[in-house]
Protein backbone atom coordinates (compact mmCIF):
# COMPACT_ATOMS: atom_id res chain seq x y z
CA UNK A 1 0.00 0.00 0.00
CA UNK A 2 1.54 3.53 -0.85
CA UNK A 3 1.68 5.34 1.56
CA UNK A 4 0.29 9.18 1.42
CA UNK A 5 2.16 11.92 0.15
CA UNK A 6 4.07 14.31 3.18
CA UNK A 7 3.56 18.27 2.75
CA UNK A 8 6.12 19.92 0.10
CA UNK A 9 6.62 22.47 2.89
CA UNK A 10 7.29 22.51 6.64
CA UNK A 11 4.65 23.59 9.31
CA UNK A 12 6.85 26.68 9.90
CA UNK A 13 7.12 27.69 6.51
CA UNK A 14 2.95 27.38 5.44
CA UNK A 15 2.56 28.97 9.46
CA UNK A 16 4.99 31.80 8.42
CA UNK A 17 2.39 32.36 5.40
CA UNK A 18 -0.75 31.87 6.31
CA UNK A 19 -0.37 34.58 9.17
CA UNK A 20 1.13 36.62 6.51
CA UNK A 21 -1.52 36.45 4.51
CA UNK A 22 -5.10 37.14 4.26
CA UNK A 23 -5.84 35.48 1.04
CA UNK A 24 -5.14 31.88 0.18
CA UNK A 25 -5.96 30.80 -3.29
CA UNK A 26 -6.11 27.81 -5.12
CA UNK A 27 -5.53 28.04 -8.75
CA UNK A 28 -4.41 26.55 -12.15
CA UNK A 29 -1.74 27.97 -14.32
CA UNK A 30 -3.02 29.05 -18.06
CA UNK A 31 -0.51 31.03 -19.19
CA UNK A 32 3.60 32.36 -18.32
CA UNK A 33 5.37 35.44 -19.59
CA UNK A 34 8.96 36.31 -18.63
CA UNK A 35 9.22 39.96 -17.97
CA UNK A 36 12.25 41.81 -19.49
CA UNK A 37 14.78 42.98 -16.75
CA UNK A 38 13.98 46.66 -17.29
CA UNK A 39 10.33 45.40 -15.79
CA UNK A 40 11.82 44.17 -12.92
CA UNK A 41 14.97 46.26 -12.02
CA UNK A 42 14.86 45.11 -8.12
CA UNK A 43 15.75 41.63 -8.82
CA UNK A 44 19.56 40.56 -8.73
CA UNK A 45 21.64 38.92 -11.53
CA UNK A 46 20.41 34.95 -12.19
CA UNK A 47 16.63 35.98 -11.70
CA UNK A 48 13.49 36.53 -13.80
CA UNK A 49 10.16 37.92 -12.85
CA UNK A 50 7.29 36.30 -14.64
CA UNK A 51 3.60 37.09 -15.44
CA UNK A 52 1.61 34.28 -14.27
CA UNK A 53 -2.50 34.29 -15.31
CA UNK A 54 -4.63 31.47 -13.77
CA UNK A 55 -8.02 29.93 -13.01
CA UNK A 56 -8.95 30.57 -9.37
CA UNK A 57 -10.32 27.01 -8.50
CA UNK A 58 -11.06 27.93 -4.96
CA UNK A 59 -10.22 30.58 -1.84
CA UNK A 60 -9.37 28.92 1.21
CA UNK A 61 -9.20 32.11 2.88
CA UNK A 62 -10.27 35.09 2.38
CA UNK A 63 -12.94 37.95 3.15
CA UNK A 64 -12.98 39.56 -0.01
CA UNK A 65 -13.95 38.33 -3.31
CA UNK A 66 -12.15 37.52 -5.70
CA UNK A 67 -12.00 37.07 -9.75
CA UNK A 68 -12.42 33.63 -11.81
CA UNK A 69 -9.51 34.76 -13.75
CA UNK A 70 -6.23 36.21 -11.60
CA UNK A 71 -3.12 37.24 -12.73
CA UNK A 72 0.20 37.67 -10.04
CA UNK A 73 3.92 38.07 -10.86
CA UNK A 74 6.08 35.12 -9.38
CA UNK A 75 10.05 35.03 -9.30
CA UNK A 76 12.39 32.51 -10.69
CA UNK A 77 15.80 32.04 -12.08
CA UNK A 78 16.27 33.45 -15.24
CA UNK A 79 17.48 29.98 -16.87
CA UNK A 80 13.29 29.02 -16.58
CA UNK A 81 12.67 31.88 -18.13
CA UNK A 82 11.79 30.08 -21.50
CA UNK A 83 9.96 27.25 -19.78
CA UNK A 84 8.82 28.13 -16.79
CA UNK A 85 7.12 24.49 -16.74
CA UNK A 86 3.94 26.22 -14.87
CA UNK A 87 1.64 26.28 -17.41
CA UNK A 88 -1.11 23.59 -16.82
CA UNK A 89 -0.04 22.91 -12.86
CA UNK A 90 -2.60 23.71 -9.91
CA UNK A 91 -0.70 26.13 -7.49
CA UNK A 92 -1.59 27.39 -4.08
CA UNK A 93 -1.19 31.17 -3.72
CA UNK A 94 -0.42 33.49 -0.60
CA UNK A 95 -0.87 37.08 -0.52
CA UNK A 96 -4.11 39.30 -0.87
CA UNK A 97 -6.65 40.52 -3.36
CA UNK A 98 -5.61 43.86 -4.99
CA UNK A 99 -7.43 46.92 -5.65
CA UNK A 100 -8.91 44.86 -8.77
CA UNK A 101 -10.45 41.64 -8.16
CA UNK A 102 -8.48 40.27 -10.45
CA UNK A 103 -5.63 40.71 -9.30
CA UNK A 104 -3.48 38.70 -6.52
CA UNK A 105 -0.27 40.21 -4.86
CA UNK A 106 1.59 37.78 -3.13
CA UNK A 107 3.37 37.86 0.31
CA UNK A 108 6.63 37.73 -1.18
CA UNK A 109 8.07 36.47 -4.36
CA UNK A 110 8.28 32.60 -3.60
CA UNK A 111 4.66 32.53 -1.60
CA UNK A 112 3.39 29.97 -3.76
CA UNK A 113 3.49 25.96 -3.56
CA UNK A 114 2.32 22.87 -5.90
CA UNK A 115 -1.35 22.63 -4.54
CA UNK A 116 -1.48 18.96 -3.61
CA UNK A 117 -4.06 17.31 -0.88
CA UNK A 118 -1.37 16.83 1.57
CA UNK A 119 -0.39 20.93 1.07
CA UNK A 120 -3.77 21.91 1.06
CA UNK A 121 -4.72 20.10 4.19
CA UNK A 122 -1.16 21.38 5.90
CA UNK A 123 -2.58 24.91 4.99
CA UNK A 124 -6.21 24.48 6.84
CA UNK A 125 -4.54 22.48 9.85
CA UNK A 126 -2.40 26.30 10.25
CA UNK A 127 -4.90 28.12 9.52
CA UNK A 128 -7.70 26.76 11.71
CA UNK A 129 -4.46 26.63 15.12
CA UNK A 130 -3.71 30.39 13.79
CA UNK A 131 -7.31 31.20 14.05
CA UNK A 132 -8.02 29.81 17.33
CA UNK A 133 -9.35 32.13 20.11
CA UNK A 134 -7.00 30.64 22.20
CA UNK A 135 -4.02 30.65 19.42
CA UNK A 136 -0.71 31.60 21.18
CA UNK A 137 0.65 35.07 20.44
CA UNK A 138 3.68 36.22 18.66
CA UNK A 139 6.82 36.37 20.80
CA UNK A 140 8.18 40.10 21.42
CA UNK A 141 10.89 39.57 23.83
CA UNK A 142 11.44 38.15 27.16
CA UNK A 143 10.54 40.25 30.36
CA UNK A 144 12.24 38.16 33.24
CA UNK A 145 14.02 34.79 34.14
CA UNK A 146 14.84 33.59 37.73
CA UNK A 147 16.46 30.54 39.27
CA UNK A 148 15.94 28.73 42.71
CA UNK A 149 18.40 26.37 43.63
CA UNK A 150 17.01 23.06 45.32
CA UNK A 151 17.73 21.72 48.95
CA UNK A 152 20.36 18.84 47.13
CA UNK A 153 22.89 18.52 45.09
CA UNK A 154 21.51 18.82 41.25
CA UNK A 155 18.00 20.23 41.91
CA UNK A 156 16.41 23.41 41.00
CA UNK A 157 14.10 25.37 38.39
CA UNK A 158 14.07 28.30 36.35
CA UNK A 159 11.00 29.84 35.06
CA UNK A 160 11.27 32.43 31.89
CA UNK A 161 8.78 34.99 31.18
CA UNK A 162 7.41 36.00 27.79
CA UNK A 163 6.73 39.13 26.52
CA UNK A 164 4.03 38.53 23.73
CA UNK A 165 2.03 40.73 21.15
CA UNK A 166 -1.19 41.00 22.21
CA UNK A 167 0.20 40.81 26.33
CA UNK A 168 -1.10 37.48 26.89
CA UNK A 169 1.36 35.39 28.91
CA UNK A 170 3.87 32.76 28.48
CA UNK A 171 5.92 30.88 30.73
CA UNK A 172 8.83 28.38 30.19
CA UNK A 173 10.09 26.02 33.11
CA UNK A 174 13.08 23.75 33.21
CA UNK A 175 12.90 21.54 36.59
CA UNK A 176 16.21 19.72 37.52
CA UNK A 177 16.38 16.38 39.72
CA UNK A 178 19.28 14.46 40.27
CA UNK A 179 19.37 11.43 38.32
CA UNK A 180 16.53 12.45 35.74
CA UNK A 181 16.05 13.99 32.60
CA UNK A 182 15.18 17.78 32.91
CA UNK A 183 11.49 18.43 32.82
CA UNK A 184 10.85 21.28 30.37
CA UNK A 185 7.18 22.86 29.84
CA UNK A 186 5.54 25.81 28.36
CA UNK A 187 2.32 27.13 29.98
CA UNK A 188 0.16 29.95 28.60
CA UNK A 189 -1.86 31.63 31.77
CA UNK A 190 -0.31 33.88 34.26
CA UNK A 191 0.82 30.86 36.30
CA UNK A 192 3.18 28.11 35.56
CA UNK A 193 1.30 24.94 34.97
CA UNK A 194 3.53 22.24 36.71
CA UNK A 195 1.77 19.59 34.22
CA UNK A 196 2.62 21.12 30.73
CA UNK A 197 4.91 19.46 28.85
CA UNK A 198 7.18 20.87 26.13
CA UNK A 199 5.17 21.41 23.01
CA UNK A 200 4.56 18.85 20.20
CA UNK A 201 6.36 20.10 17.30
CA UNK A 202 4.17 21.13 14.27
CA UNK A 203 1.76 22.82 16.49
CA UNK A 204 0.96 26.80 16.80
CA UNK A 205 2.56 26.87 20.45
CA UNK A 206 5.98 25.27 19.29
CA UNK A 207 6.16 27.47 16.11
CA UNK A 208 5.59 30.70 18.34
CA UNK A 209 8.71 29.13 20.63
CA UNK A 210 11.26 27.38 18.46
CA UNK A 211 10.94 29.94 15.40
CA UNK A 212 10.14 32.85 17.86
CA UNK A 213 12.54 32.64 21.07
CA UNK A 214 15.83 34.56 21.03
CA UNK A 215 18.89 32.26 20.59
CA UNK A 216 20.56 33.07 23.75
CA UNK A 217 18.56 34.41 27.02
CA UNK A 218 19.47 38.31 27.04
CA UNK A 219 20.62 40.21 29.89
CA UNK A 220 17.64 42.55 30.85
CA UNK A 221 15.75 39.62 32.15
CA UNK A 222 18.54 38.70 34.71
CA UNK A 223 18.95 41.57 36.57
CA UNK A 224 18.77 41.02 39.76
CA UNK A 225 20.59 37.82 39.89
CA UNK A 226 23.33 37.05 40.95
CA UNK A 227 26.30 35.10 39.34
CA UNK A 228 25.29 31.51 39.91
CA UNK A 229 21.46 32.07 39.25
CA UNK A 230 22.54 33.52 36.24
CA UNK A 231 24.81 31.15 34.70
CA UNK A 232 21.72 28.40 35.82
CA UNK A 233 19.16 30.06 33.86
CA UNK A 234 21.16 30.82 30.33
CA UNK A 235 22.03 27.05 30.55
CA UNK A 236 18.40 26.06 31.37
CA UNK A 237 17.53 28.47 28.58
CA UNK A 238 20.04 27.24 25.96
CA UNK A 239 18.64 23.40 27.15
CA UNK A 240 15.09 24.26 26.72
CA UNK A 241 15.65 25.83 23.01
CA UNK A 242 17.93 22.75 22.33
CA UNK A 243 14.85 20.06 23.45
CA UNK A 244 12.62 21.97 20.87
CA UNK A 245 12.31 20.52 17.03
CA UNK A 246 14.59 22.88 15.44
CA UNK A 247 12.28 25.46 13.10
CA UNK A 248 12.81 24.57 9.62
CA UNK A 249 11.20 27.09 6.91
CA UNK A 250 11.55 24.43 4.25
CA UNK A 251 10.00 24.30 1.00
CA UNK A 252 10.45 23.32 -2.96
CA UNK A 253 10.45 26.03 -5.55
CA UNK A 254 7.79 25.56 -8.12
CA UNK A 255 10.13 27.17 -10.76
Amino acid sequence: MTAPAAPSMSFARVADLVLASPAIARVQVKSVIALPPERAPDLGAGRTRFYVEADTMGLIRGESVIARKVSFLIDGPTSKAKKPGLKGRTLLIFGKVGSRIDQFQLTSSTAVTEWSAANEALVRKVIAEAMAPDAPPAITGISSAFHVTGTILGEGETQIFLETANGSPISLSVIRRPDEKPHFSASLGEVVDEAASLPEPDTMLWYRLACGLPEQLPARPLRGLDRTETQAASRDYAAFRGALAPCERTAQPVI
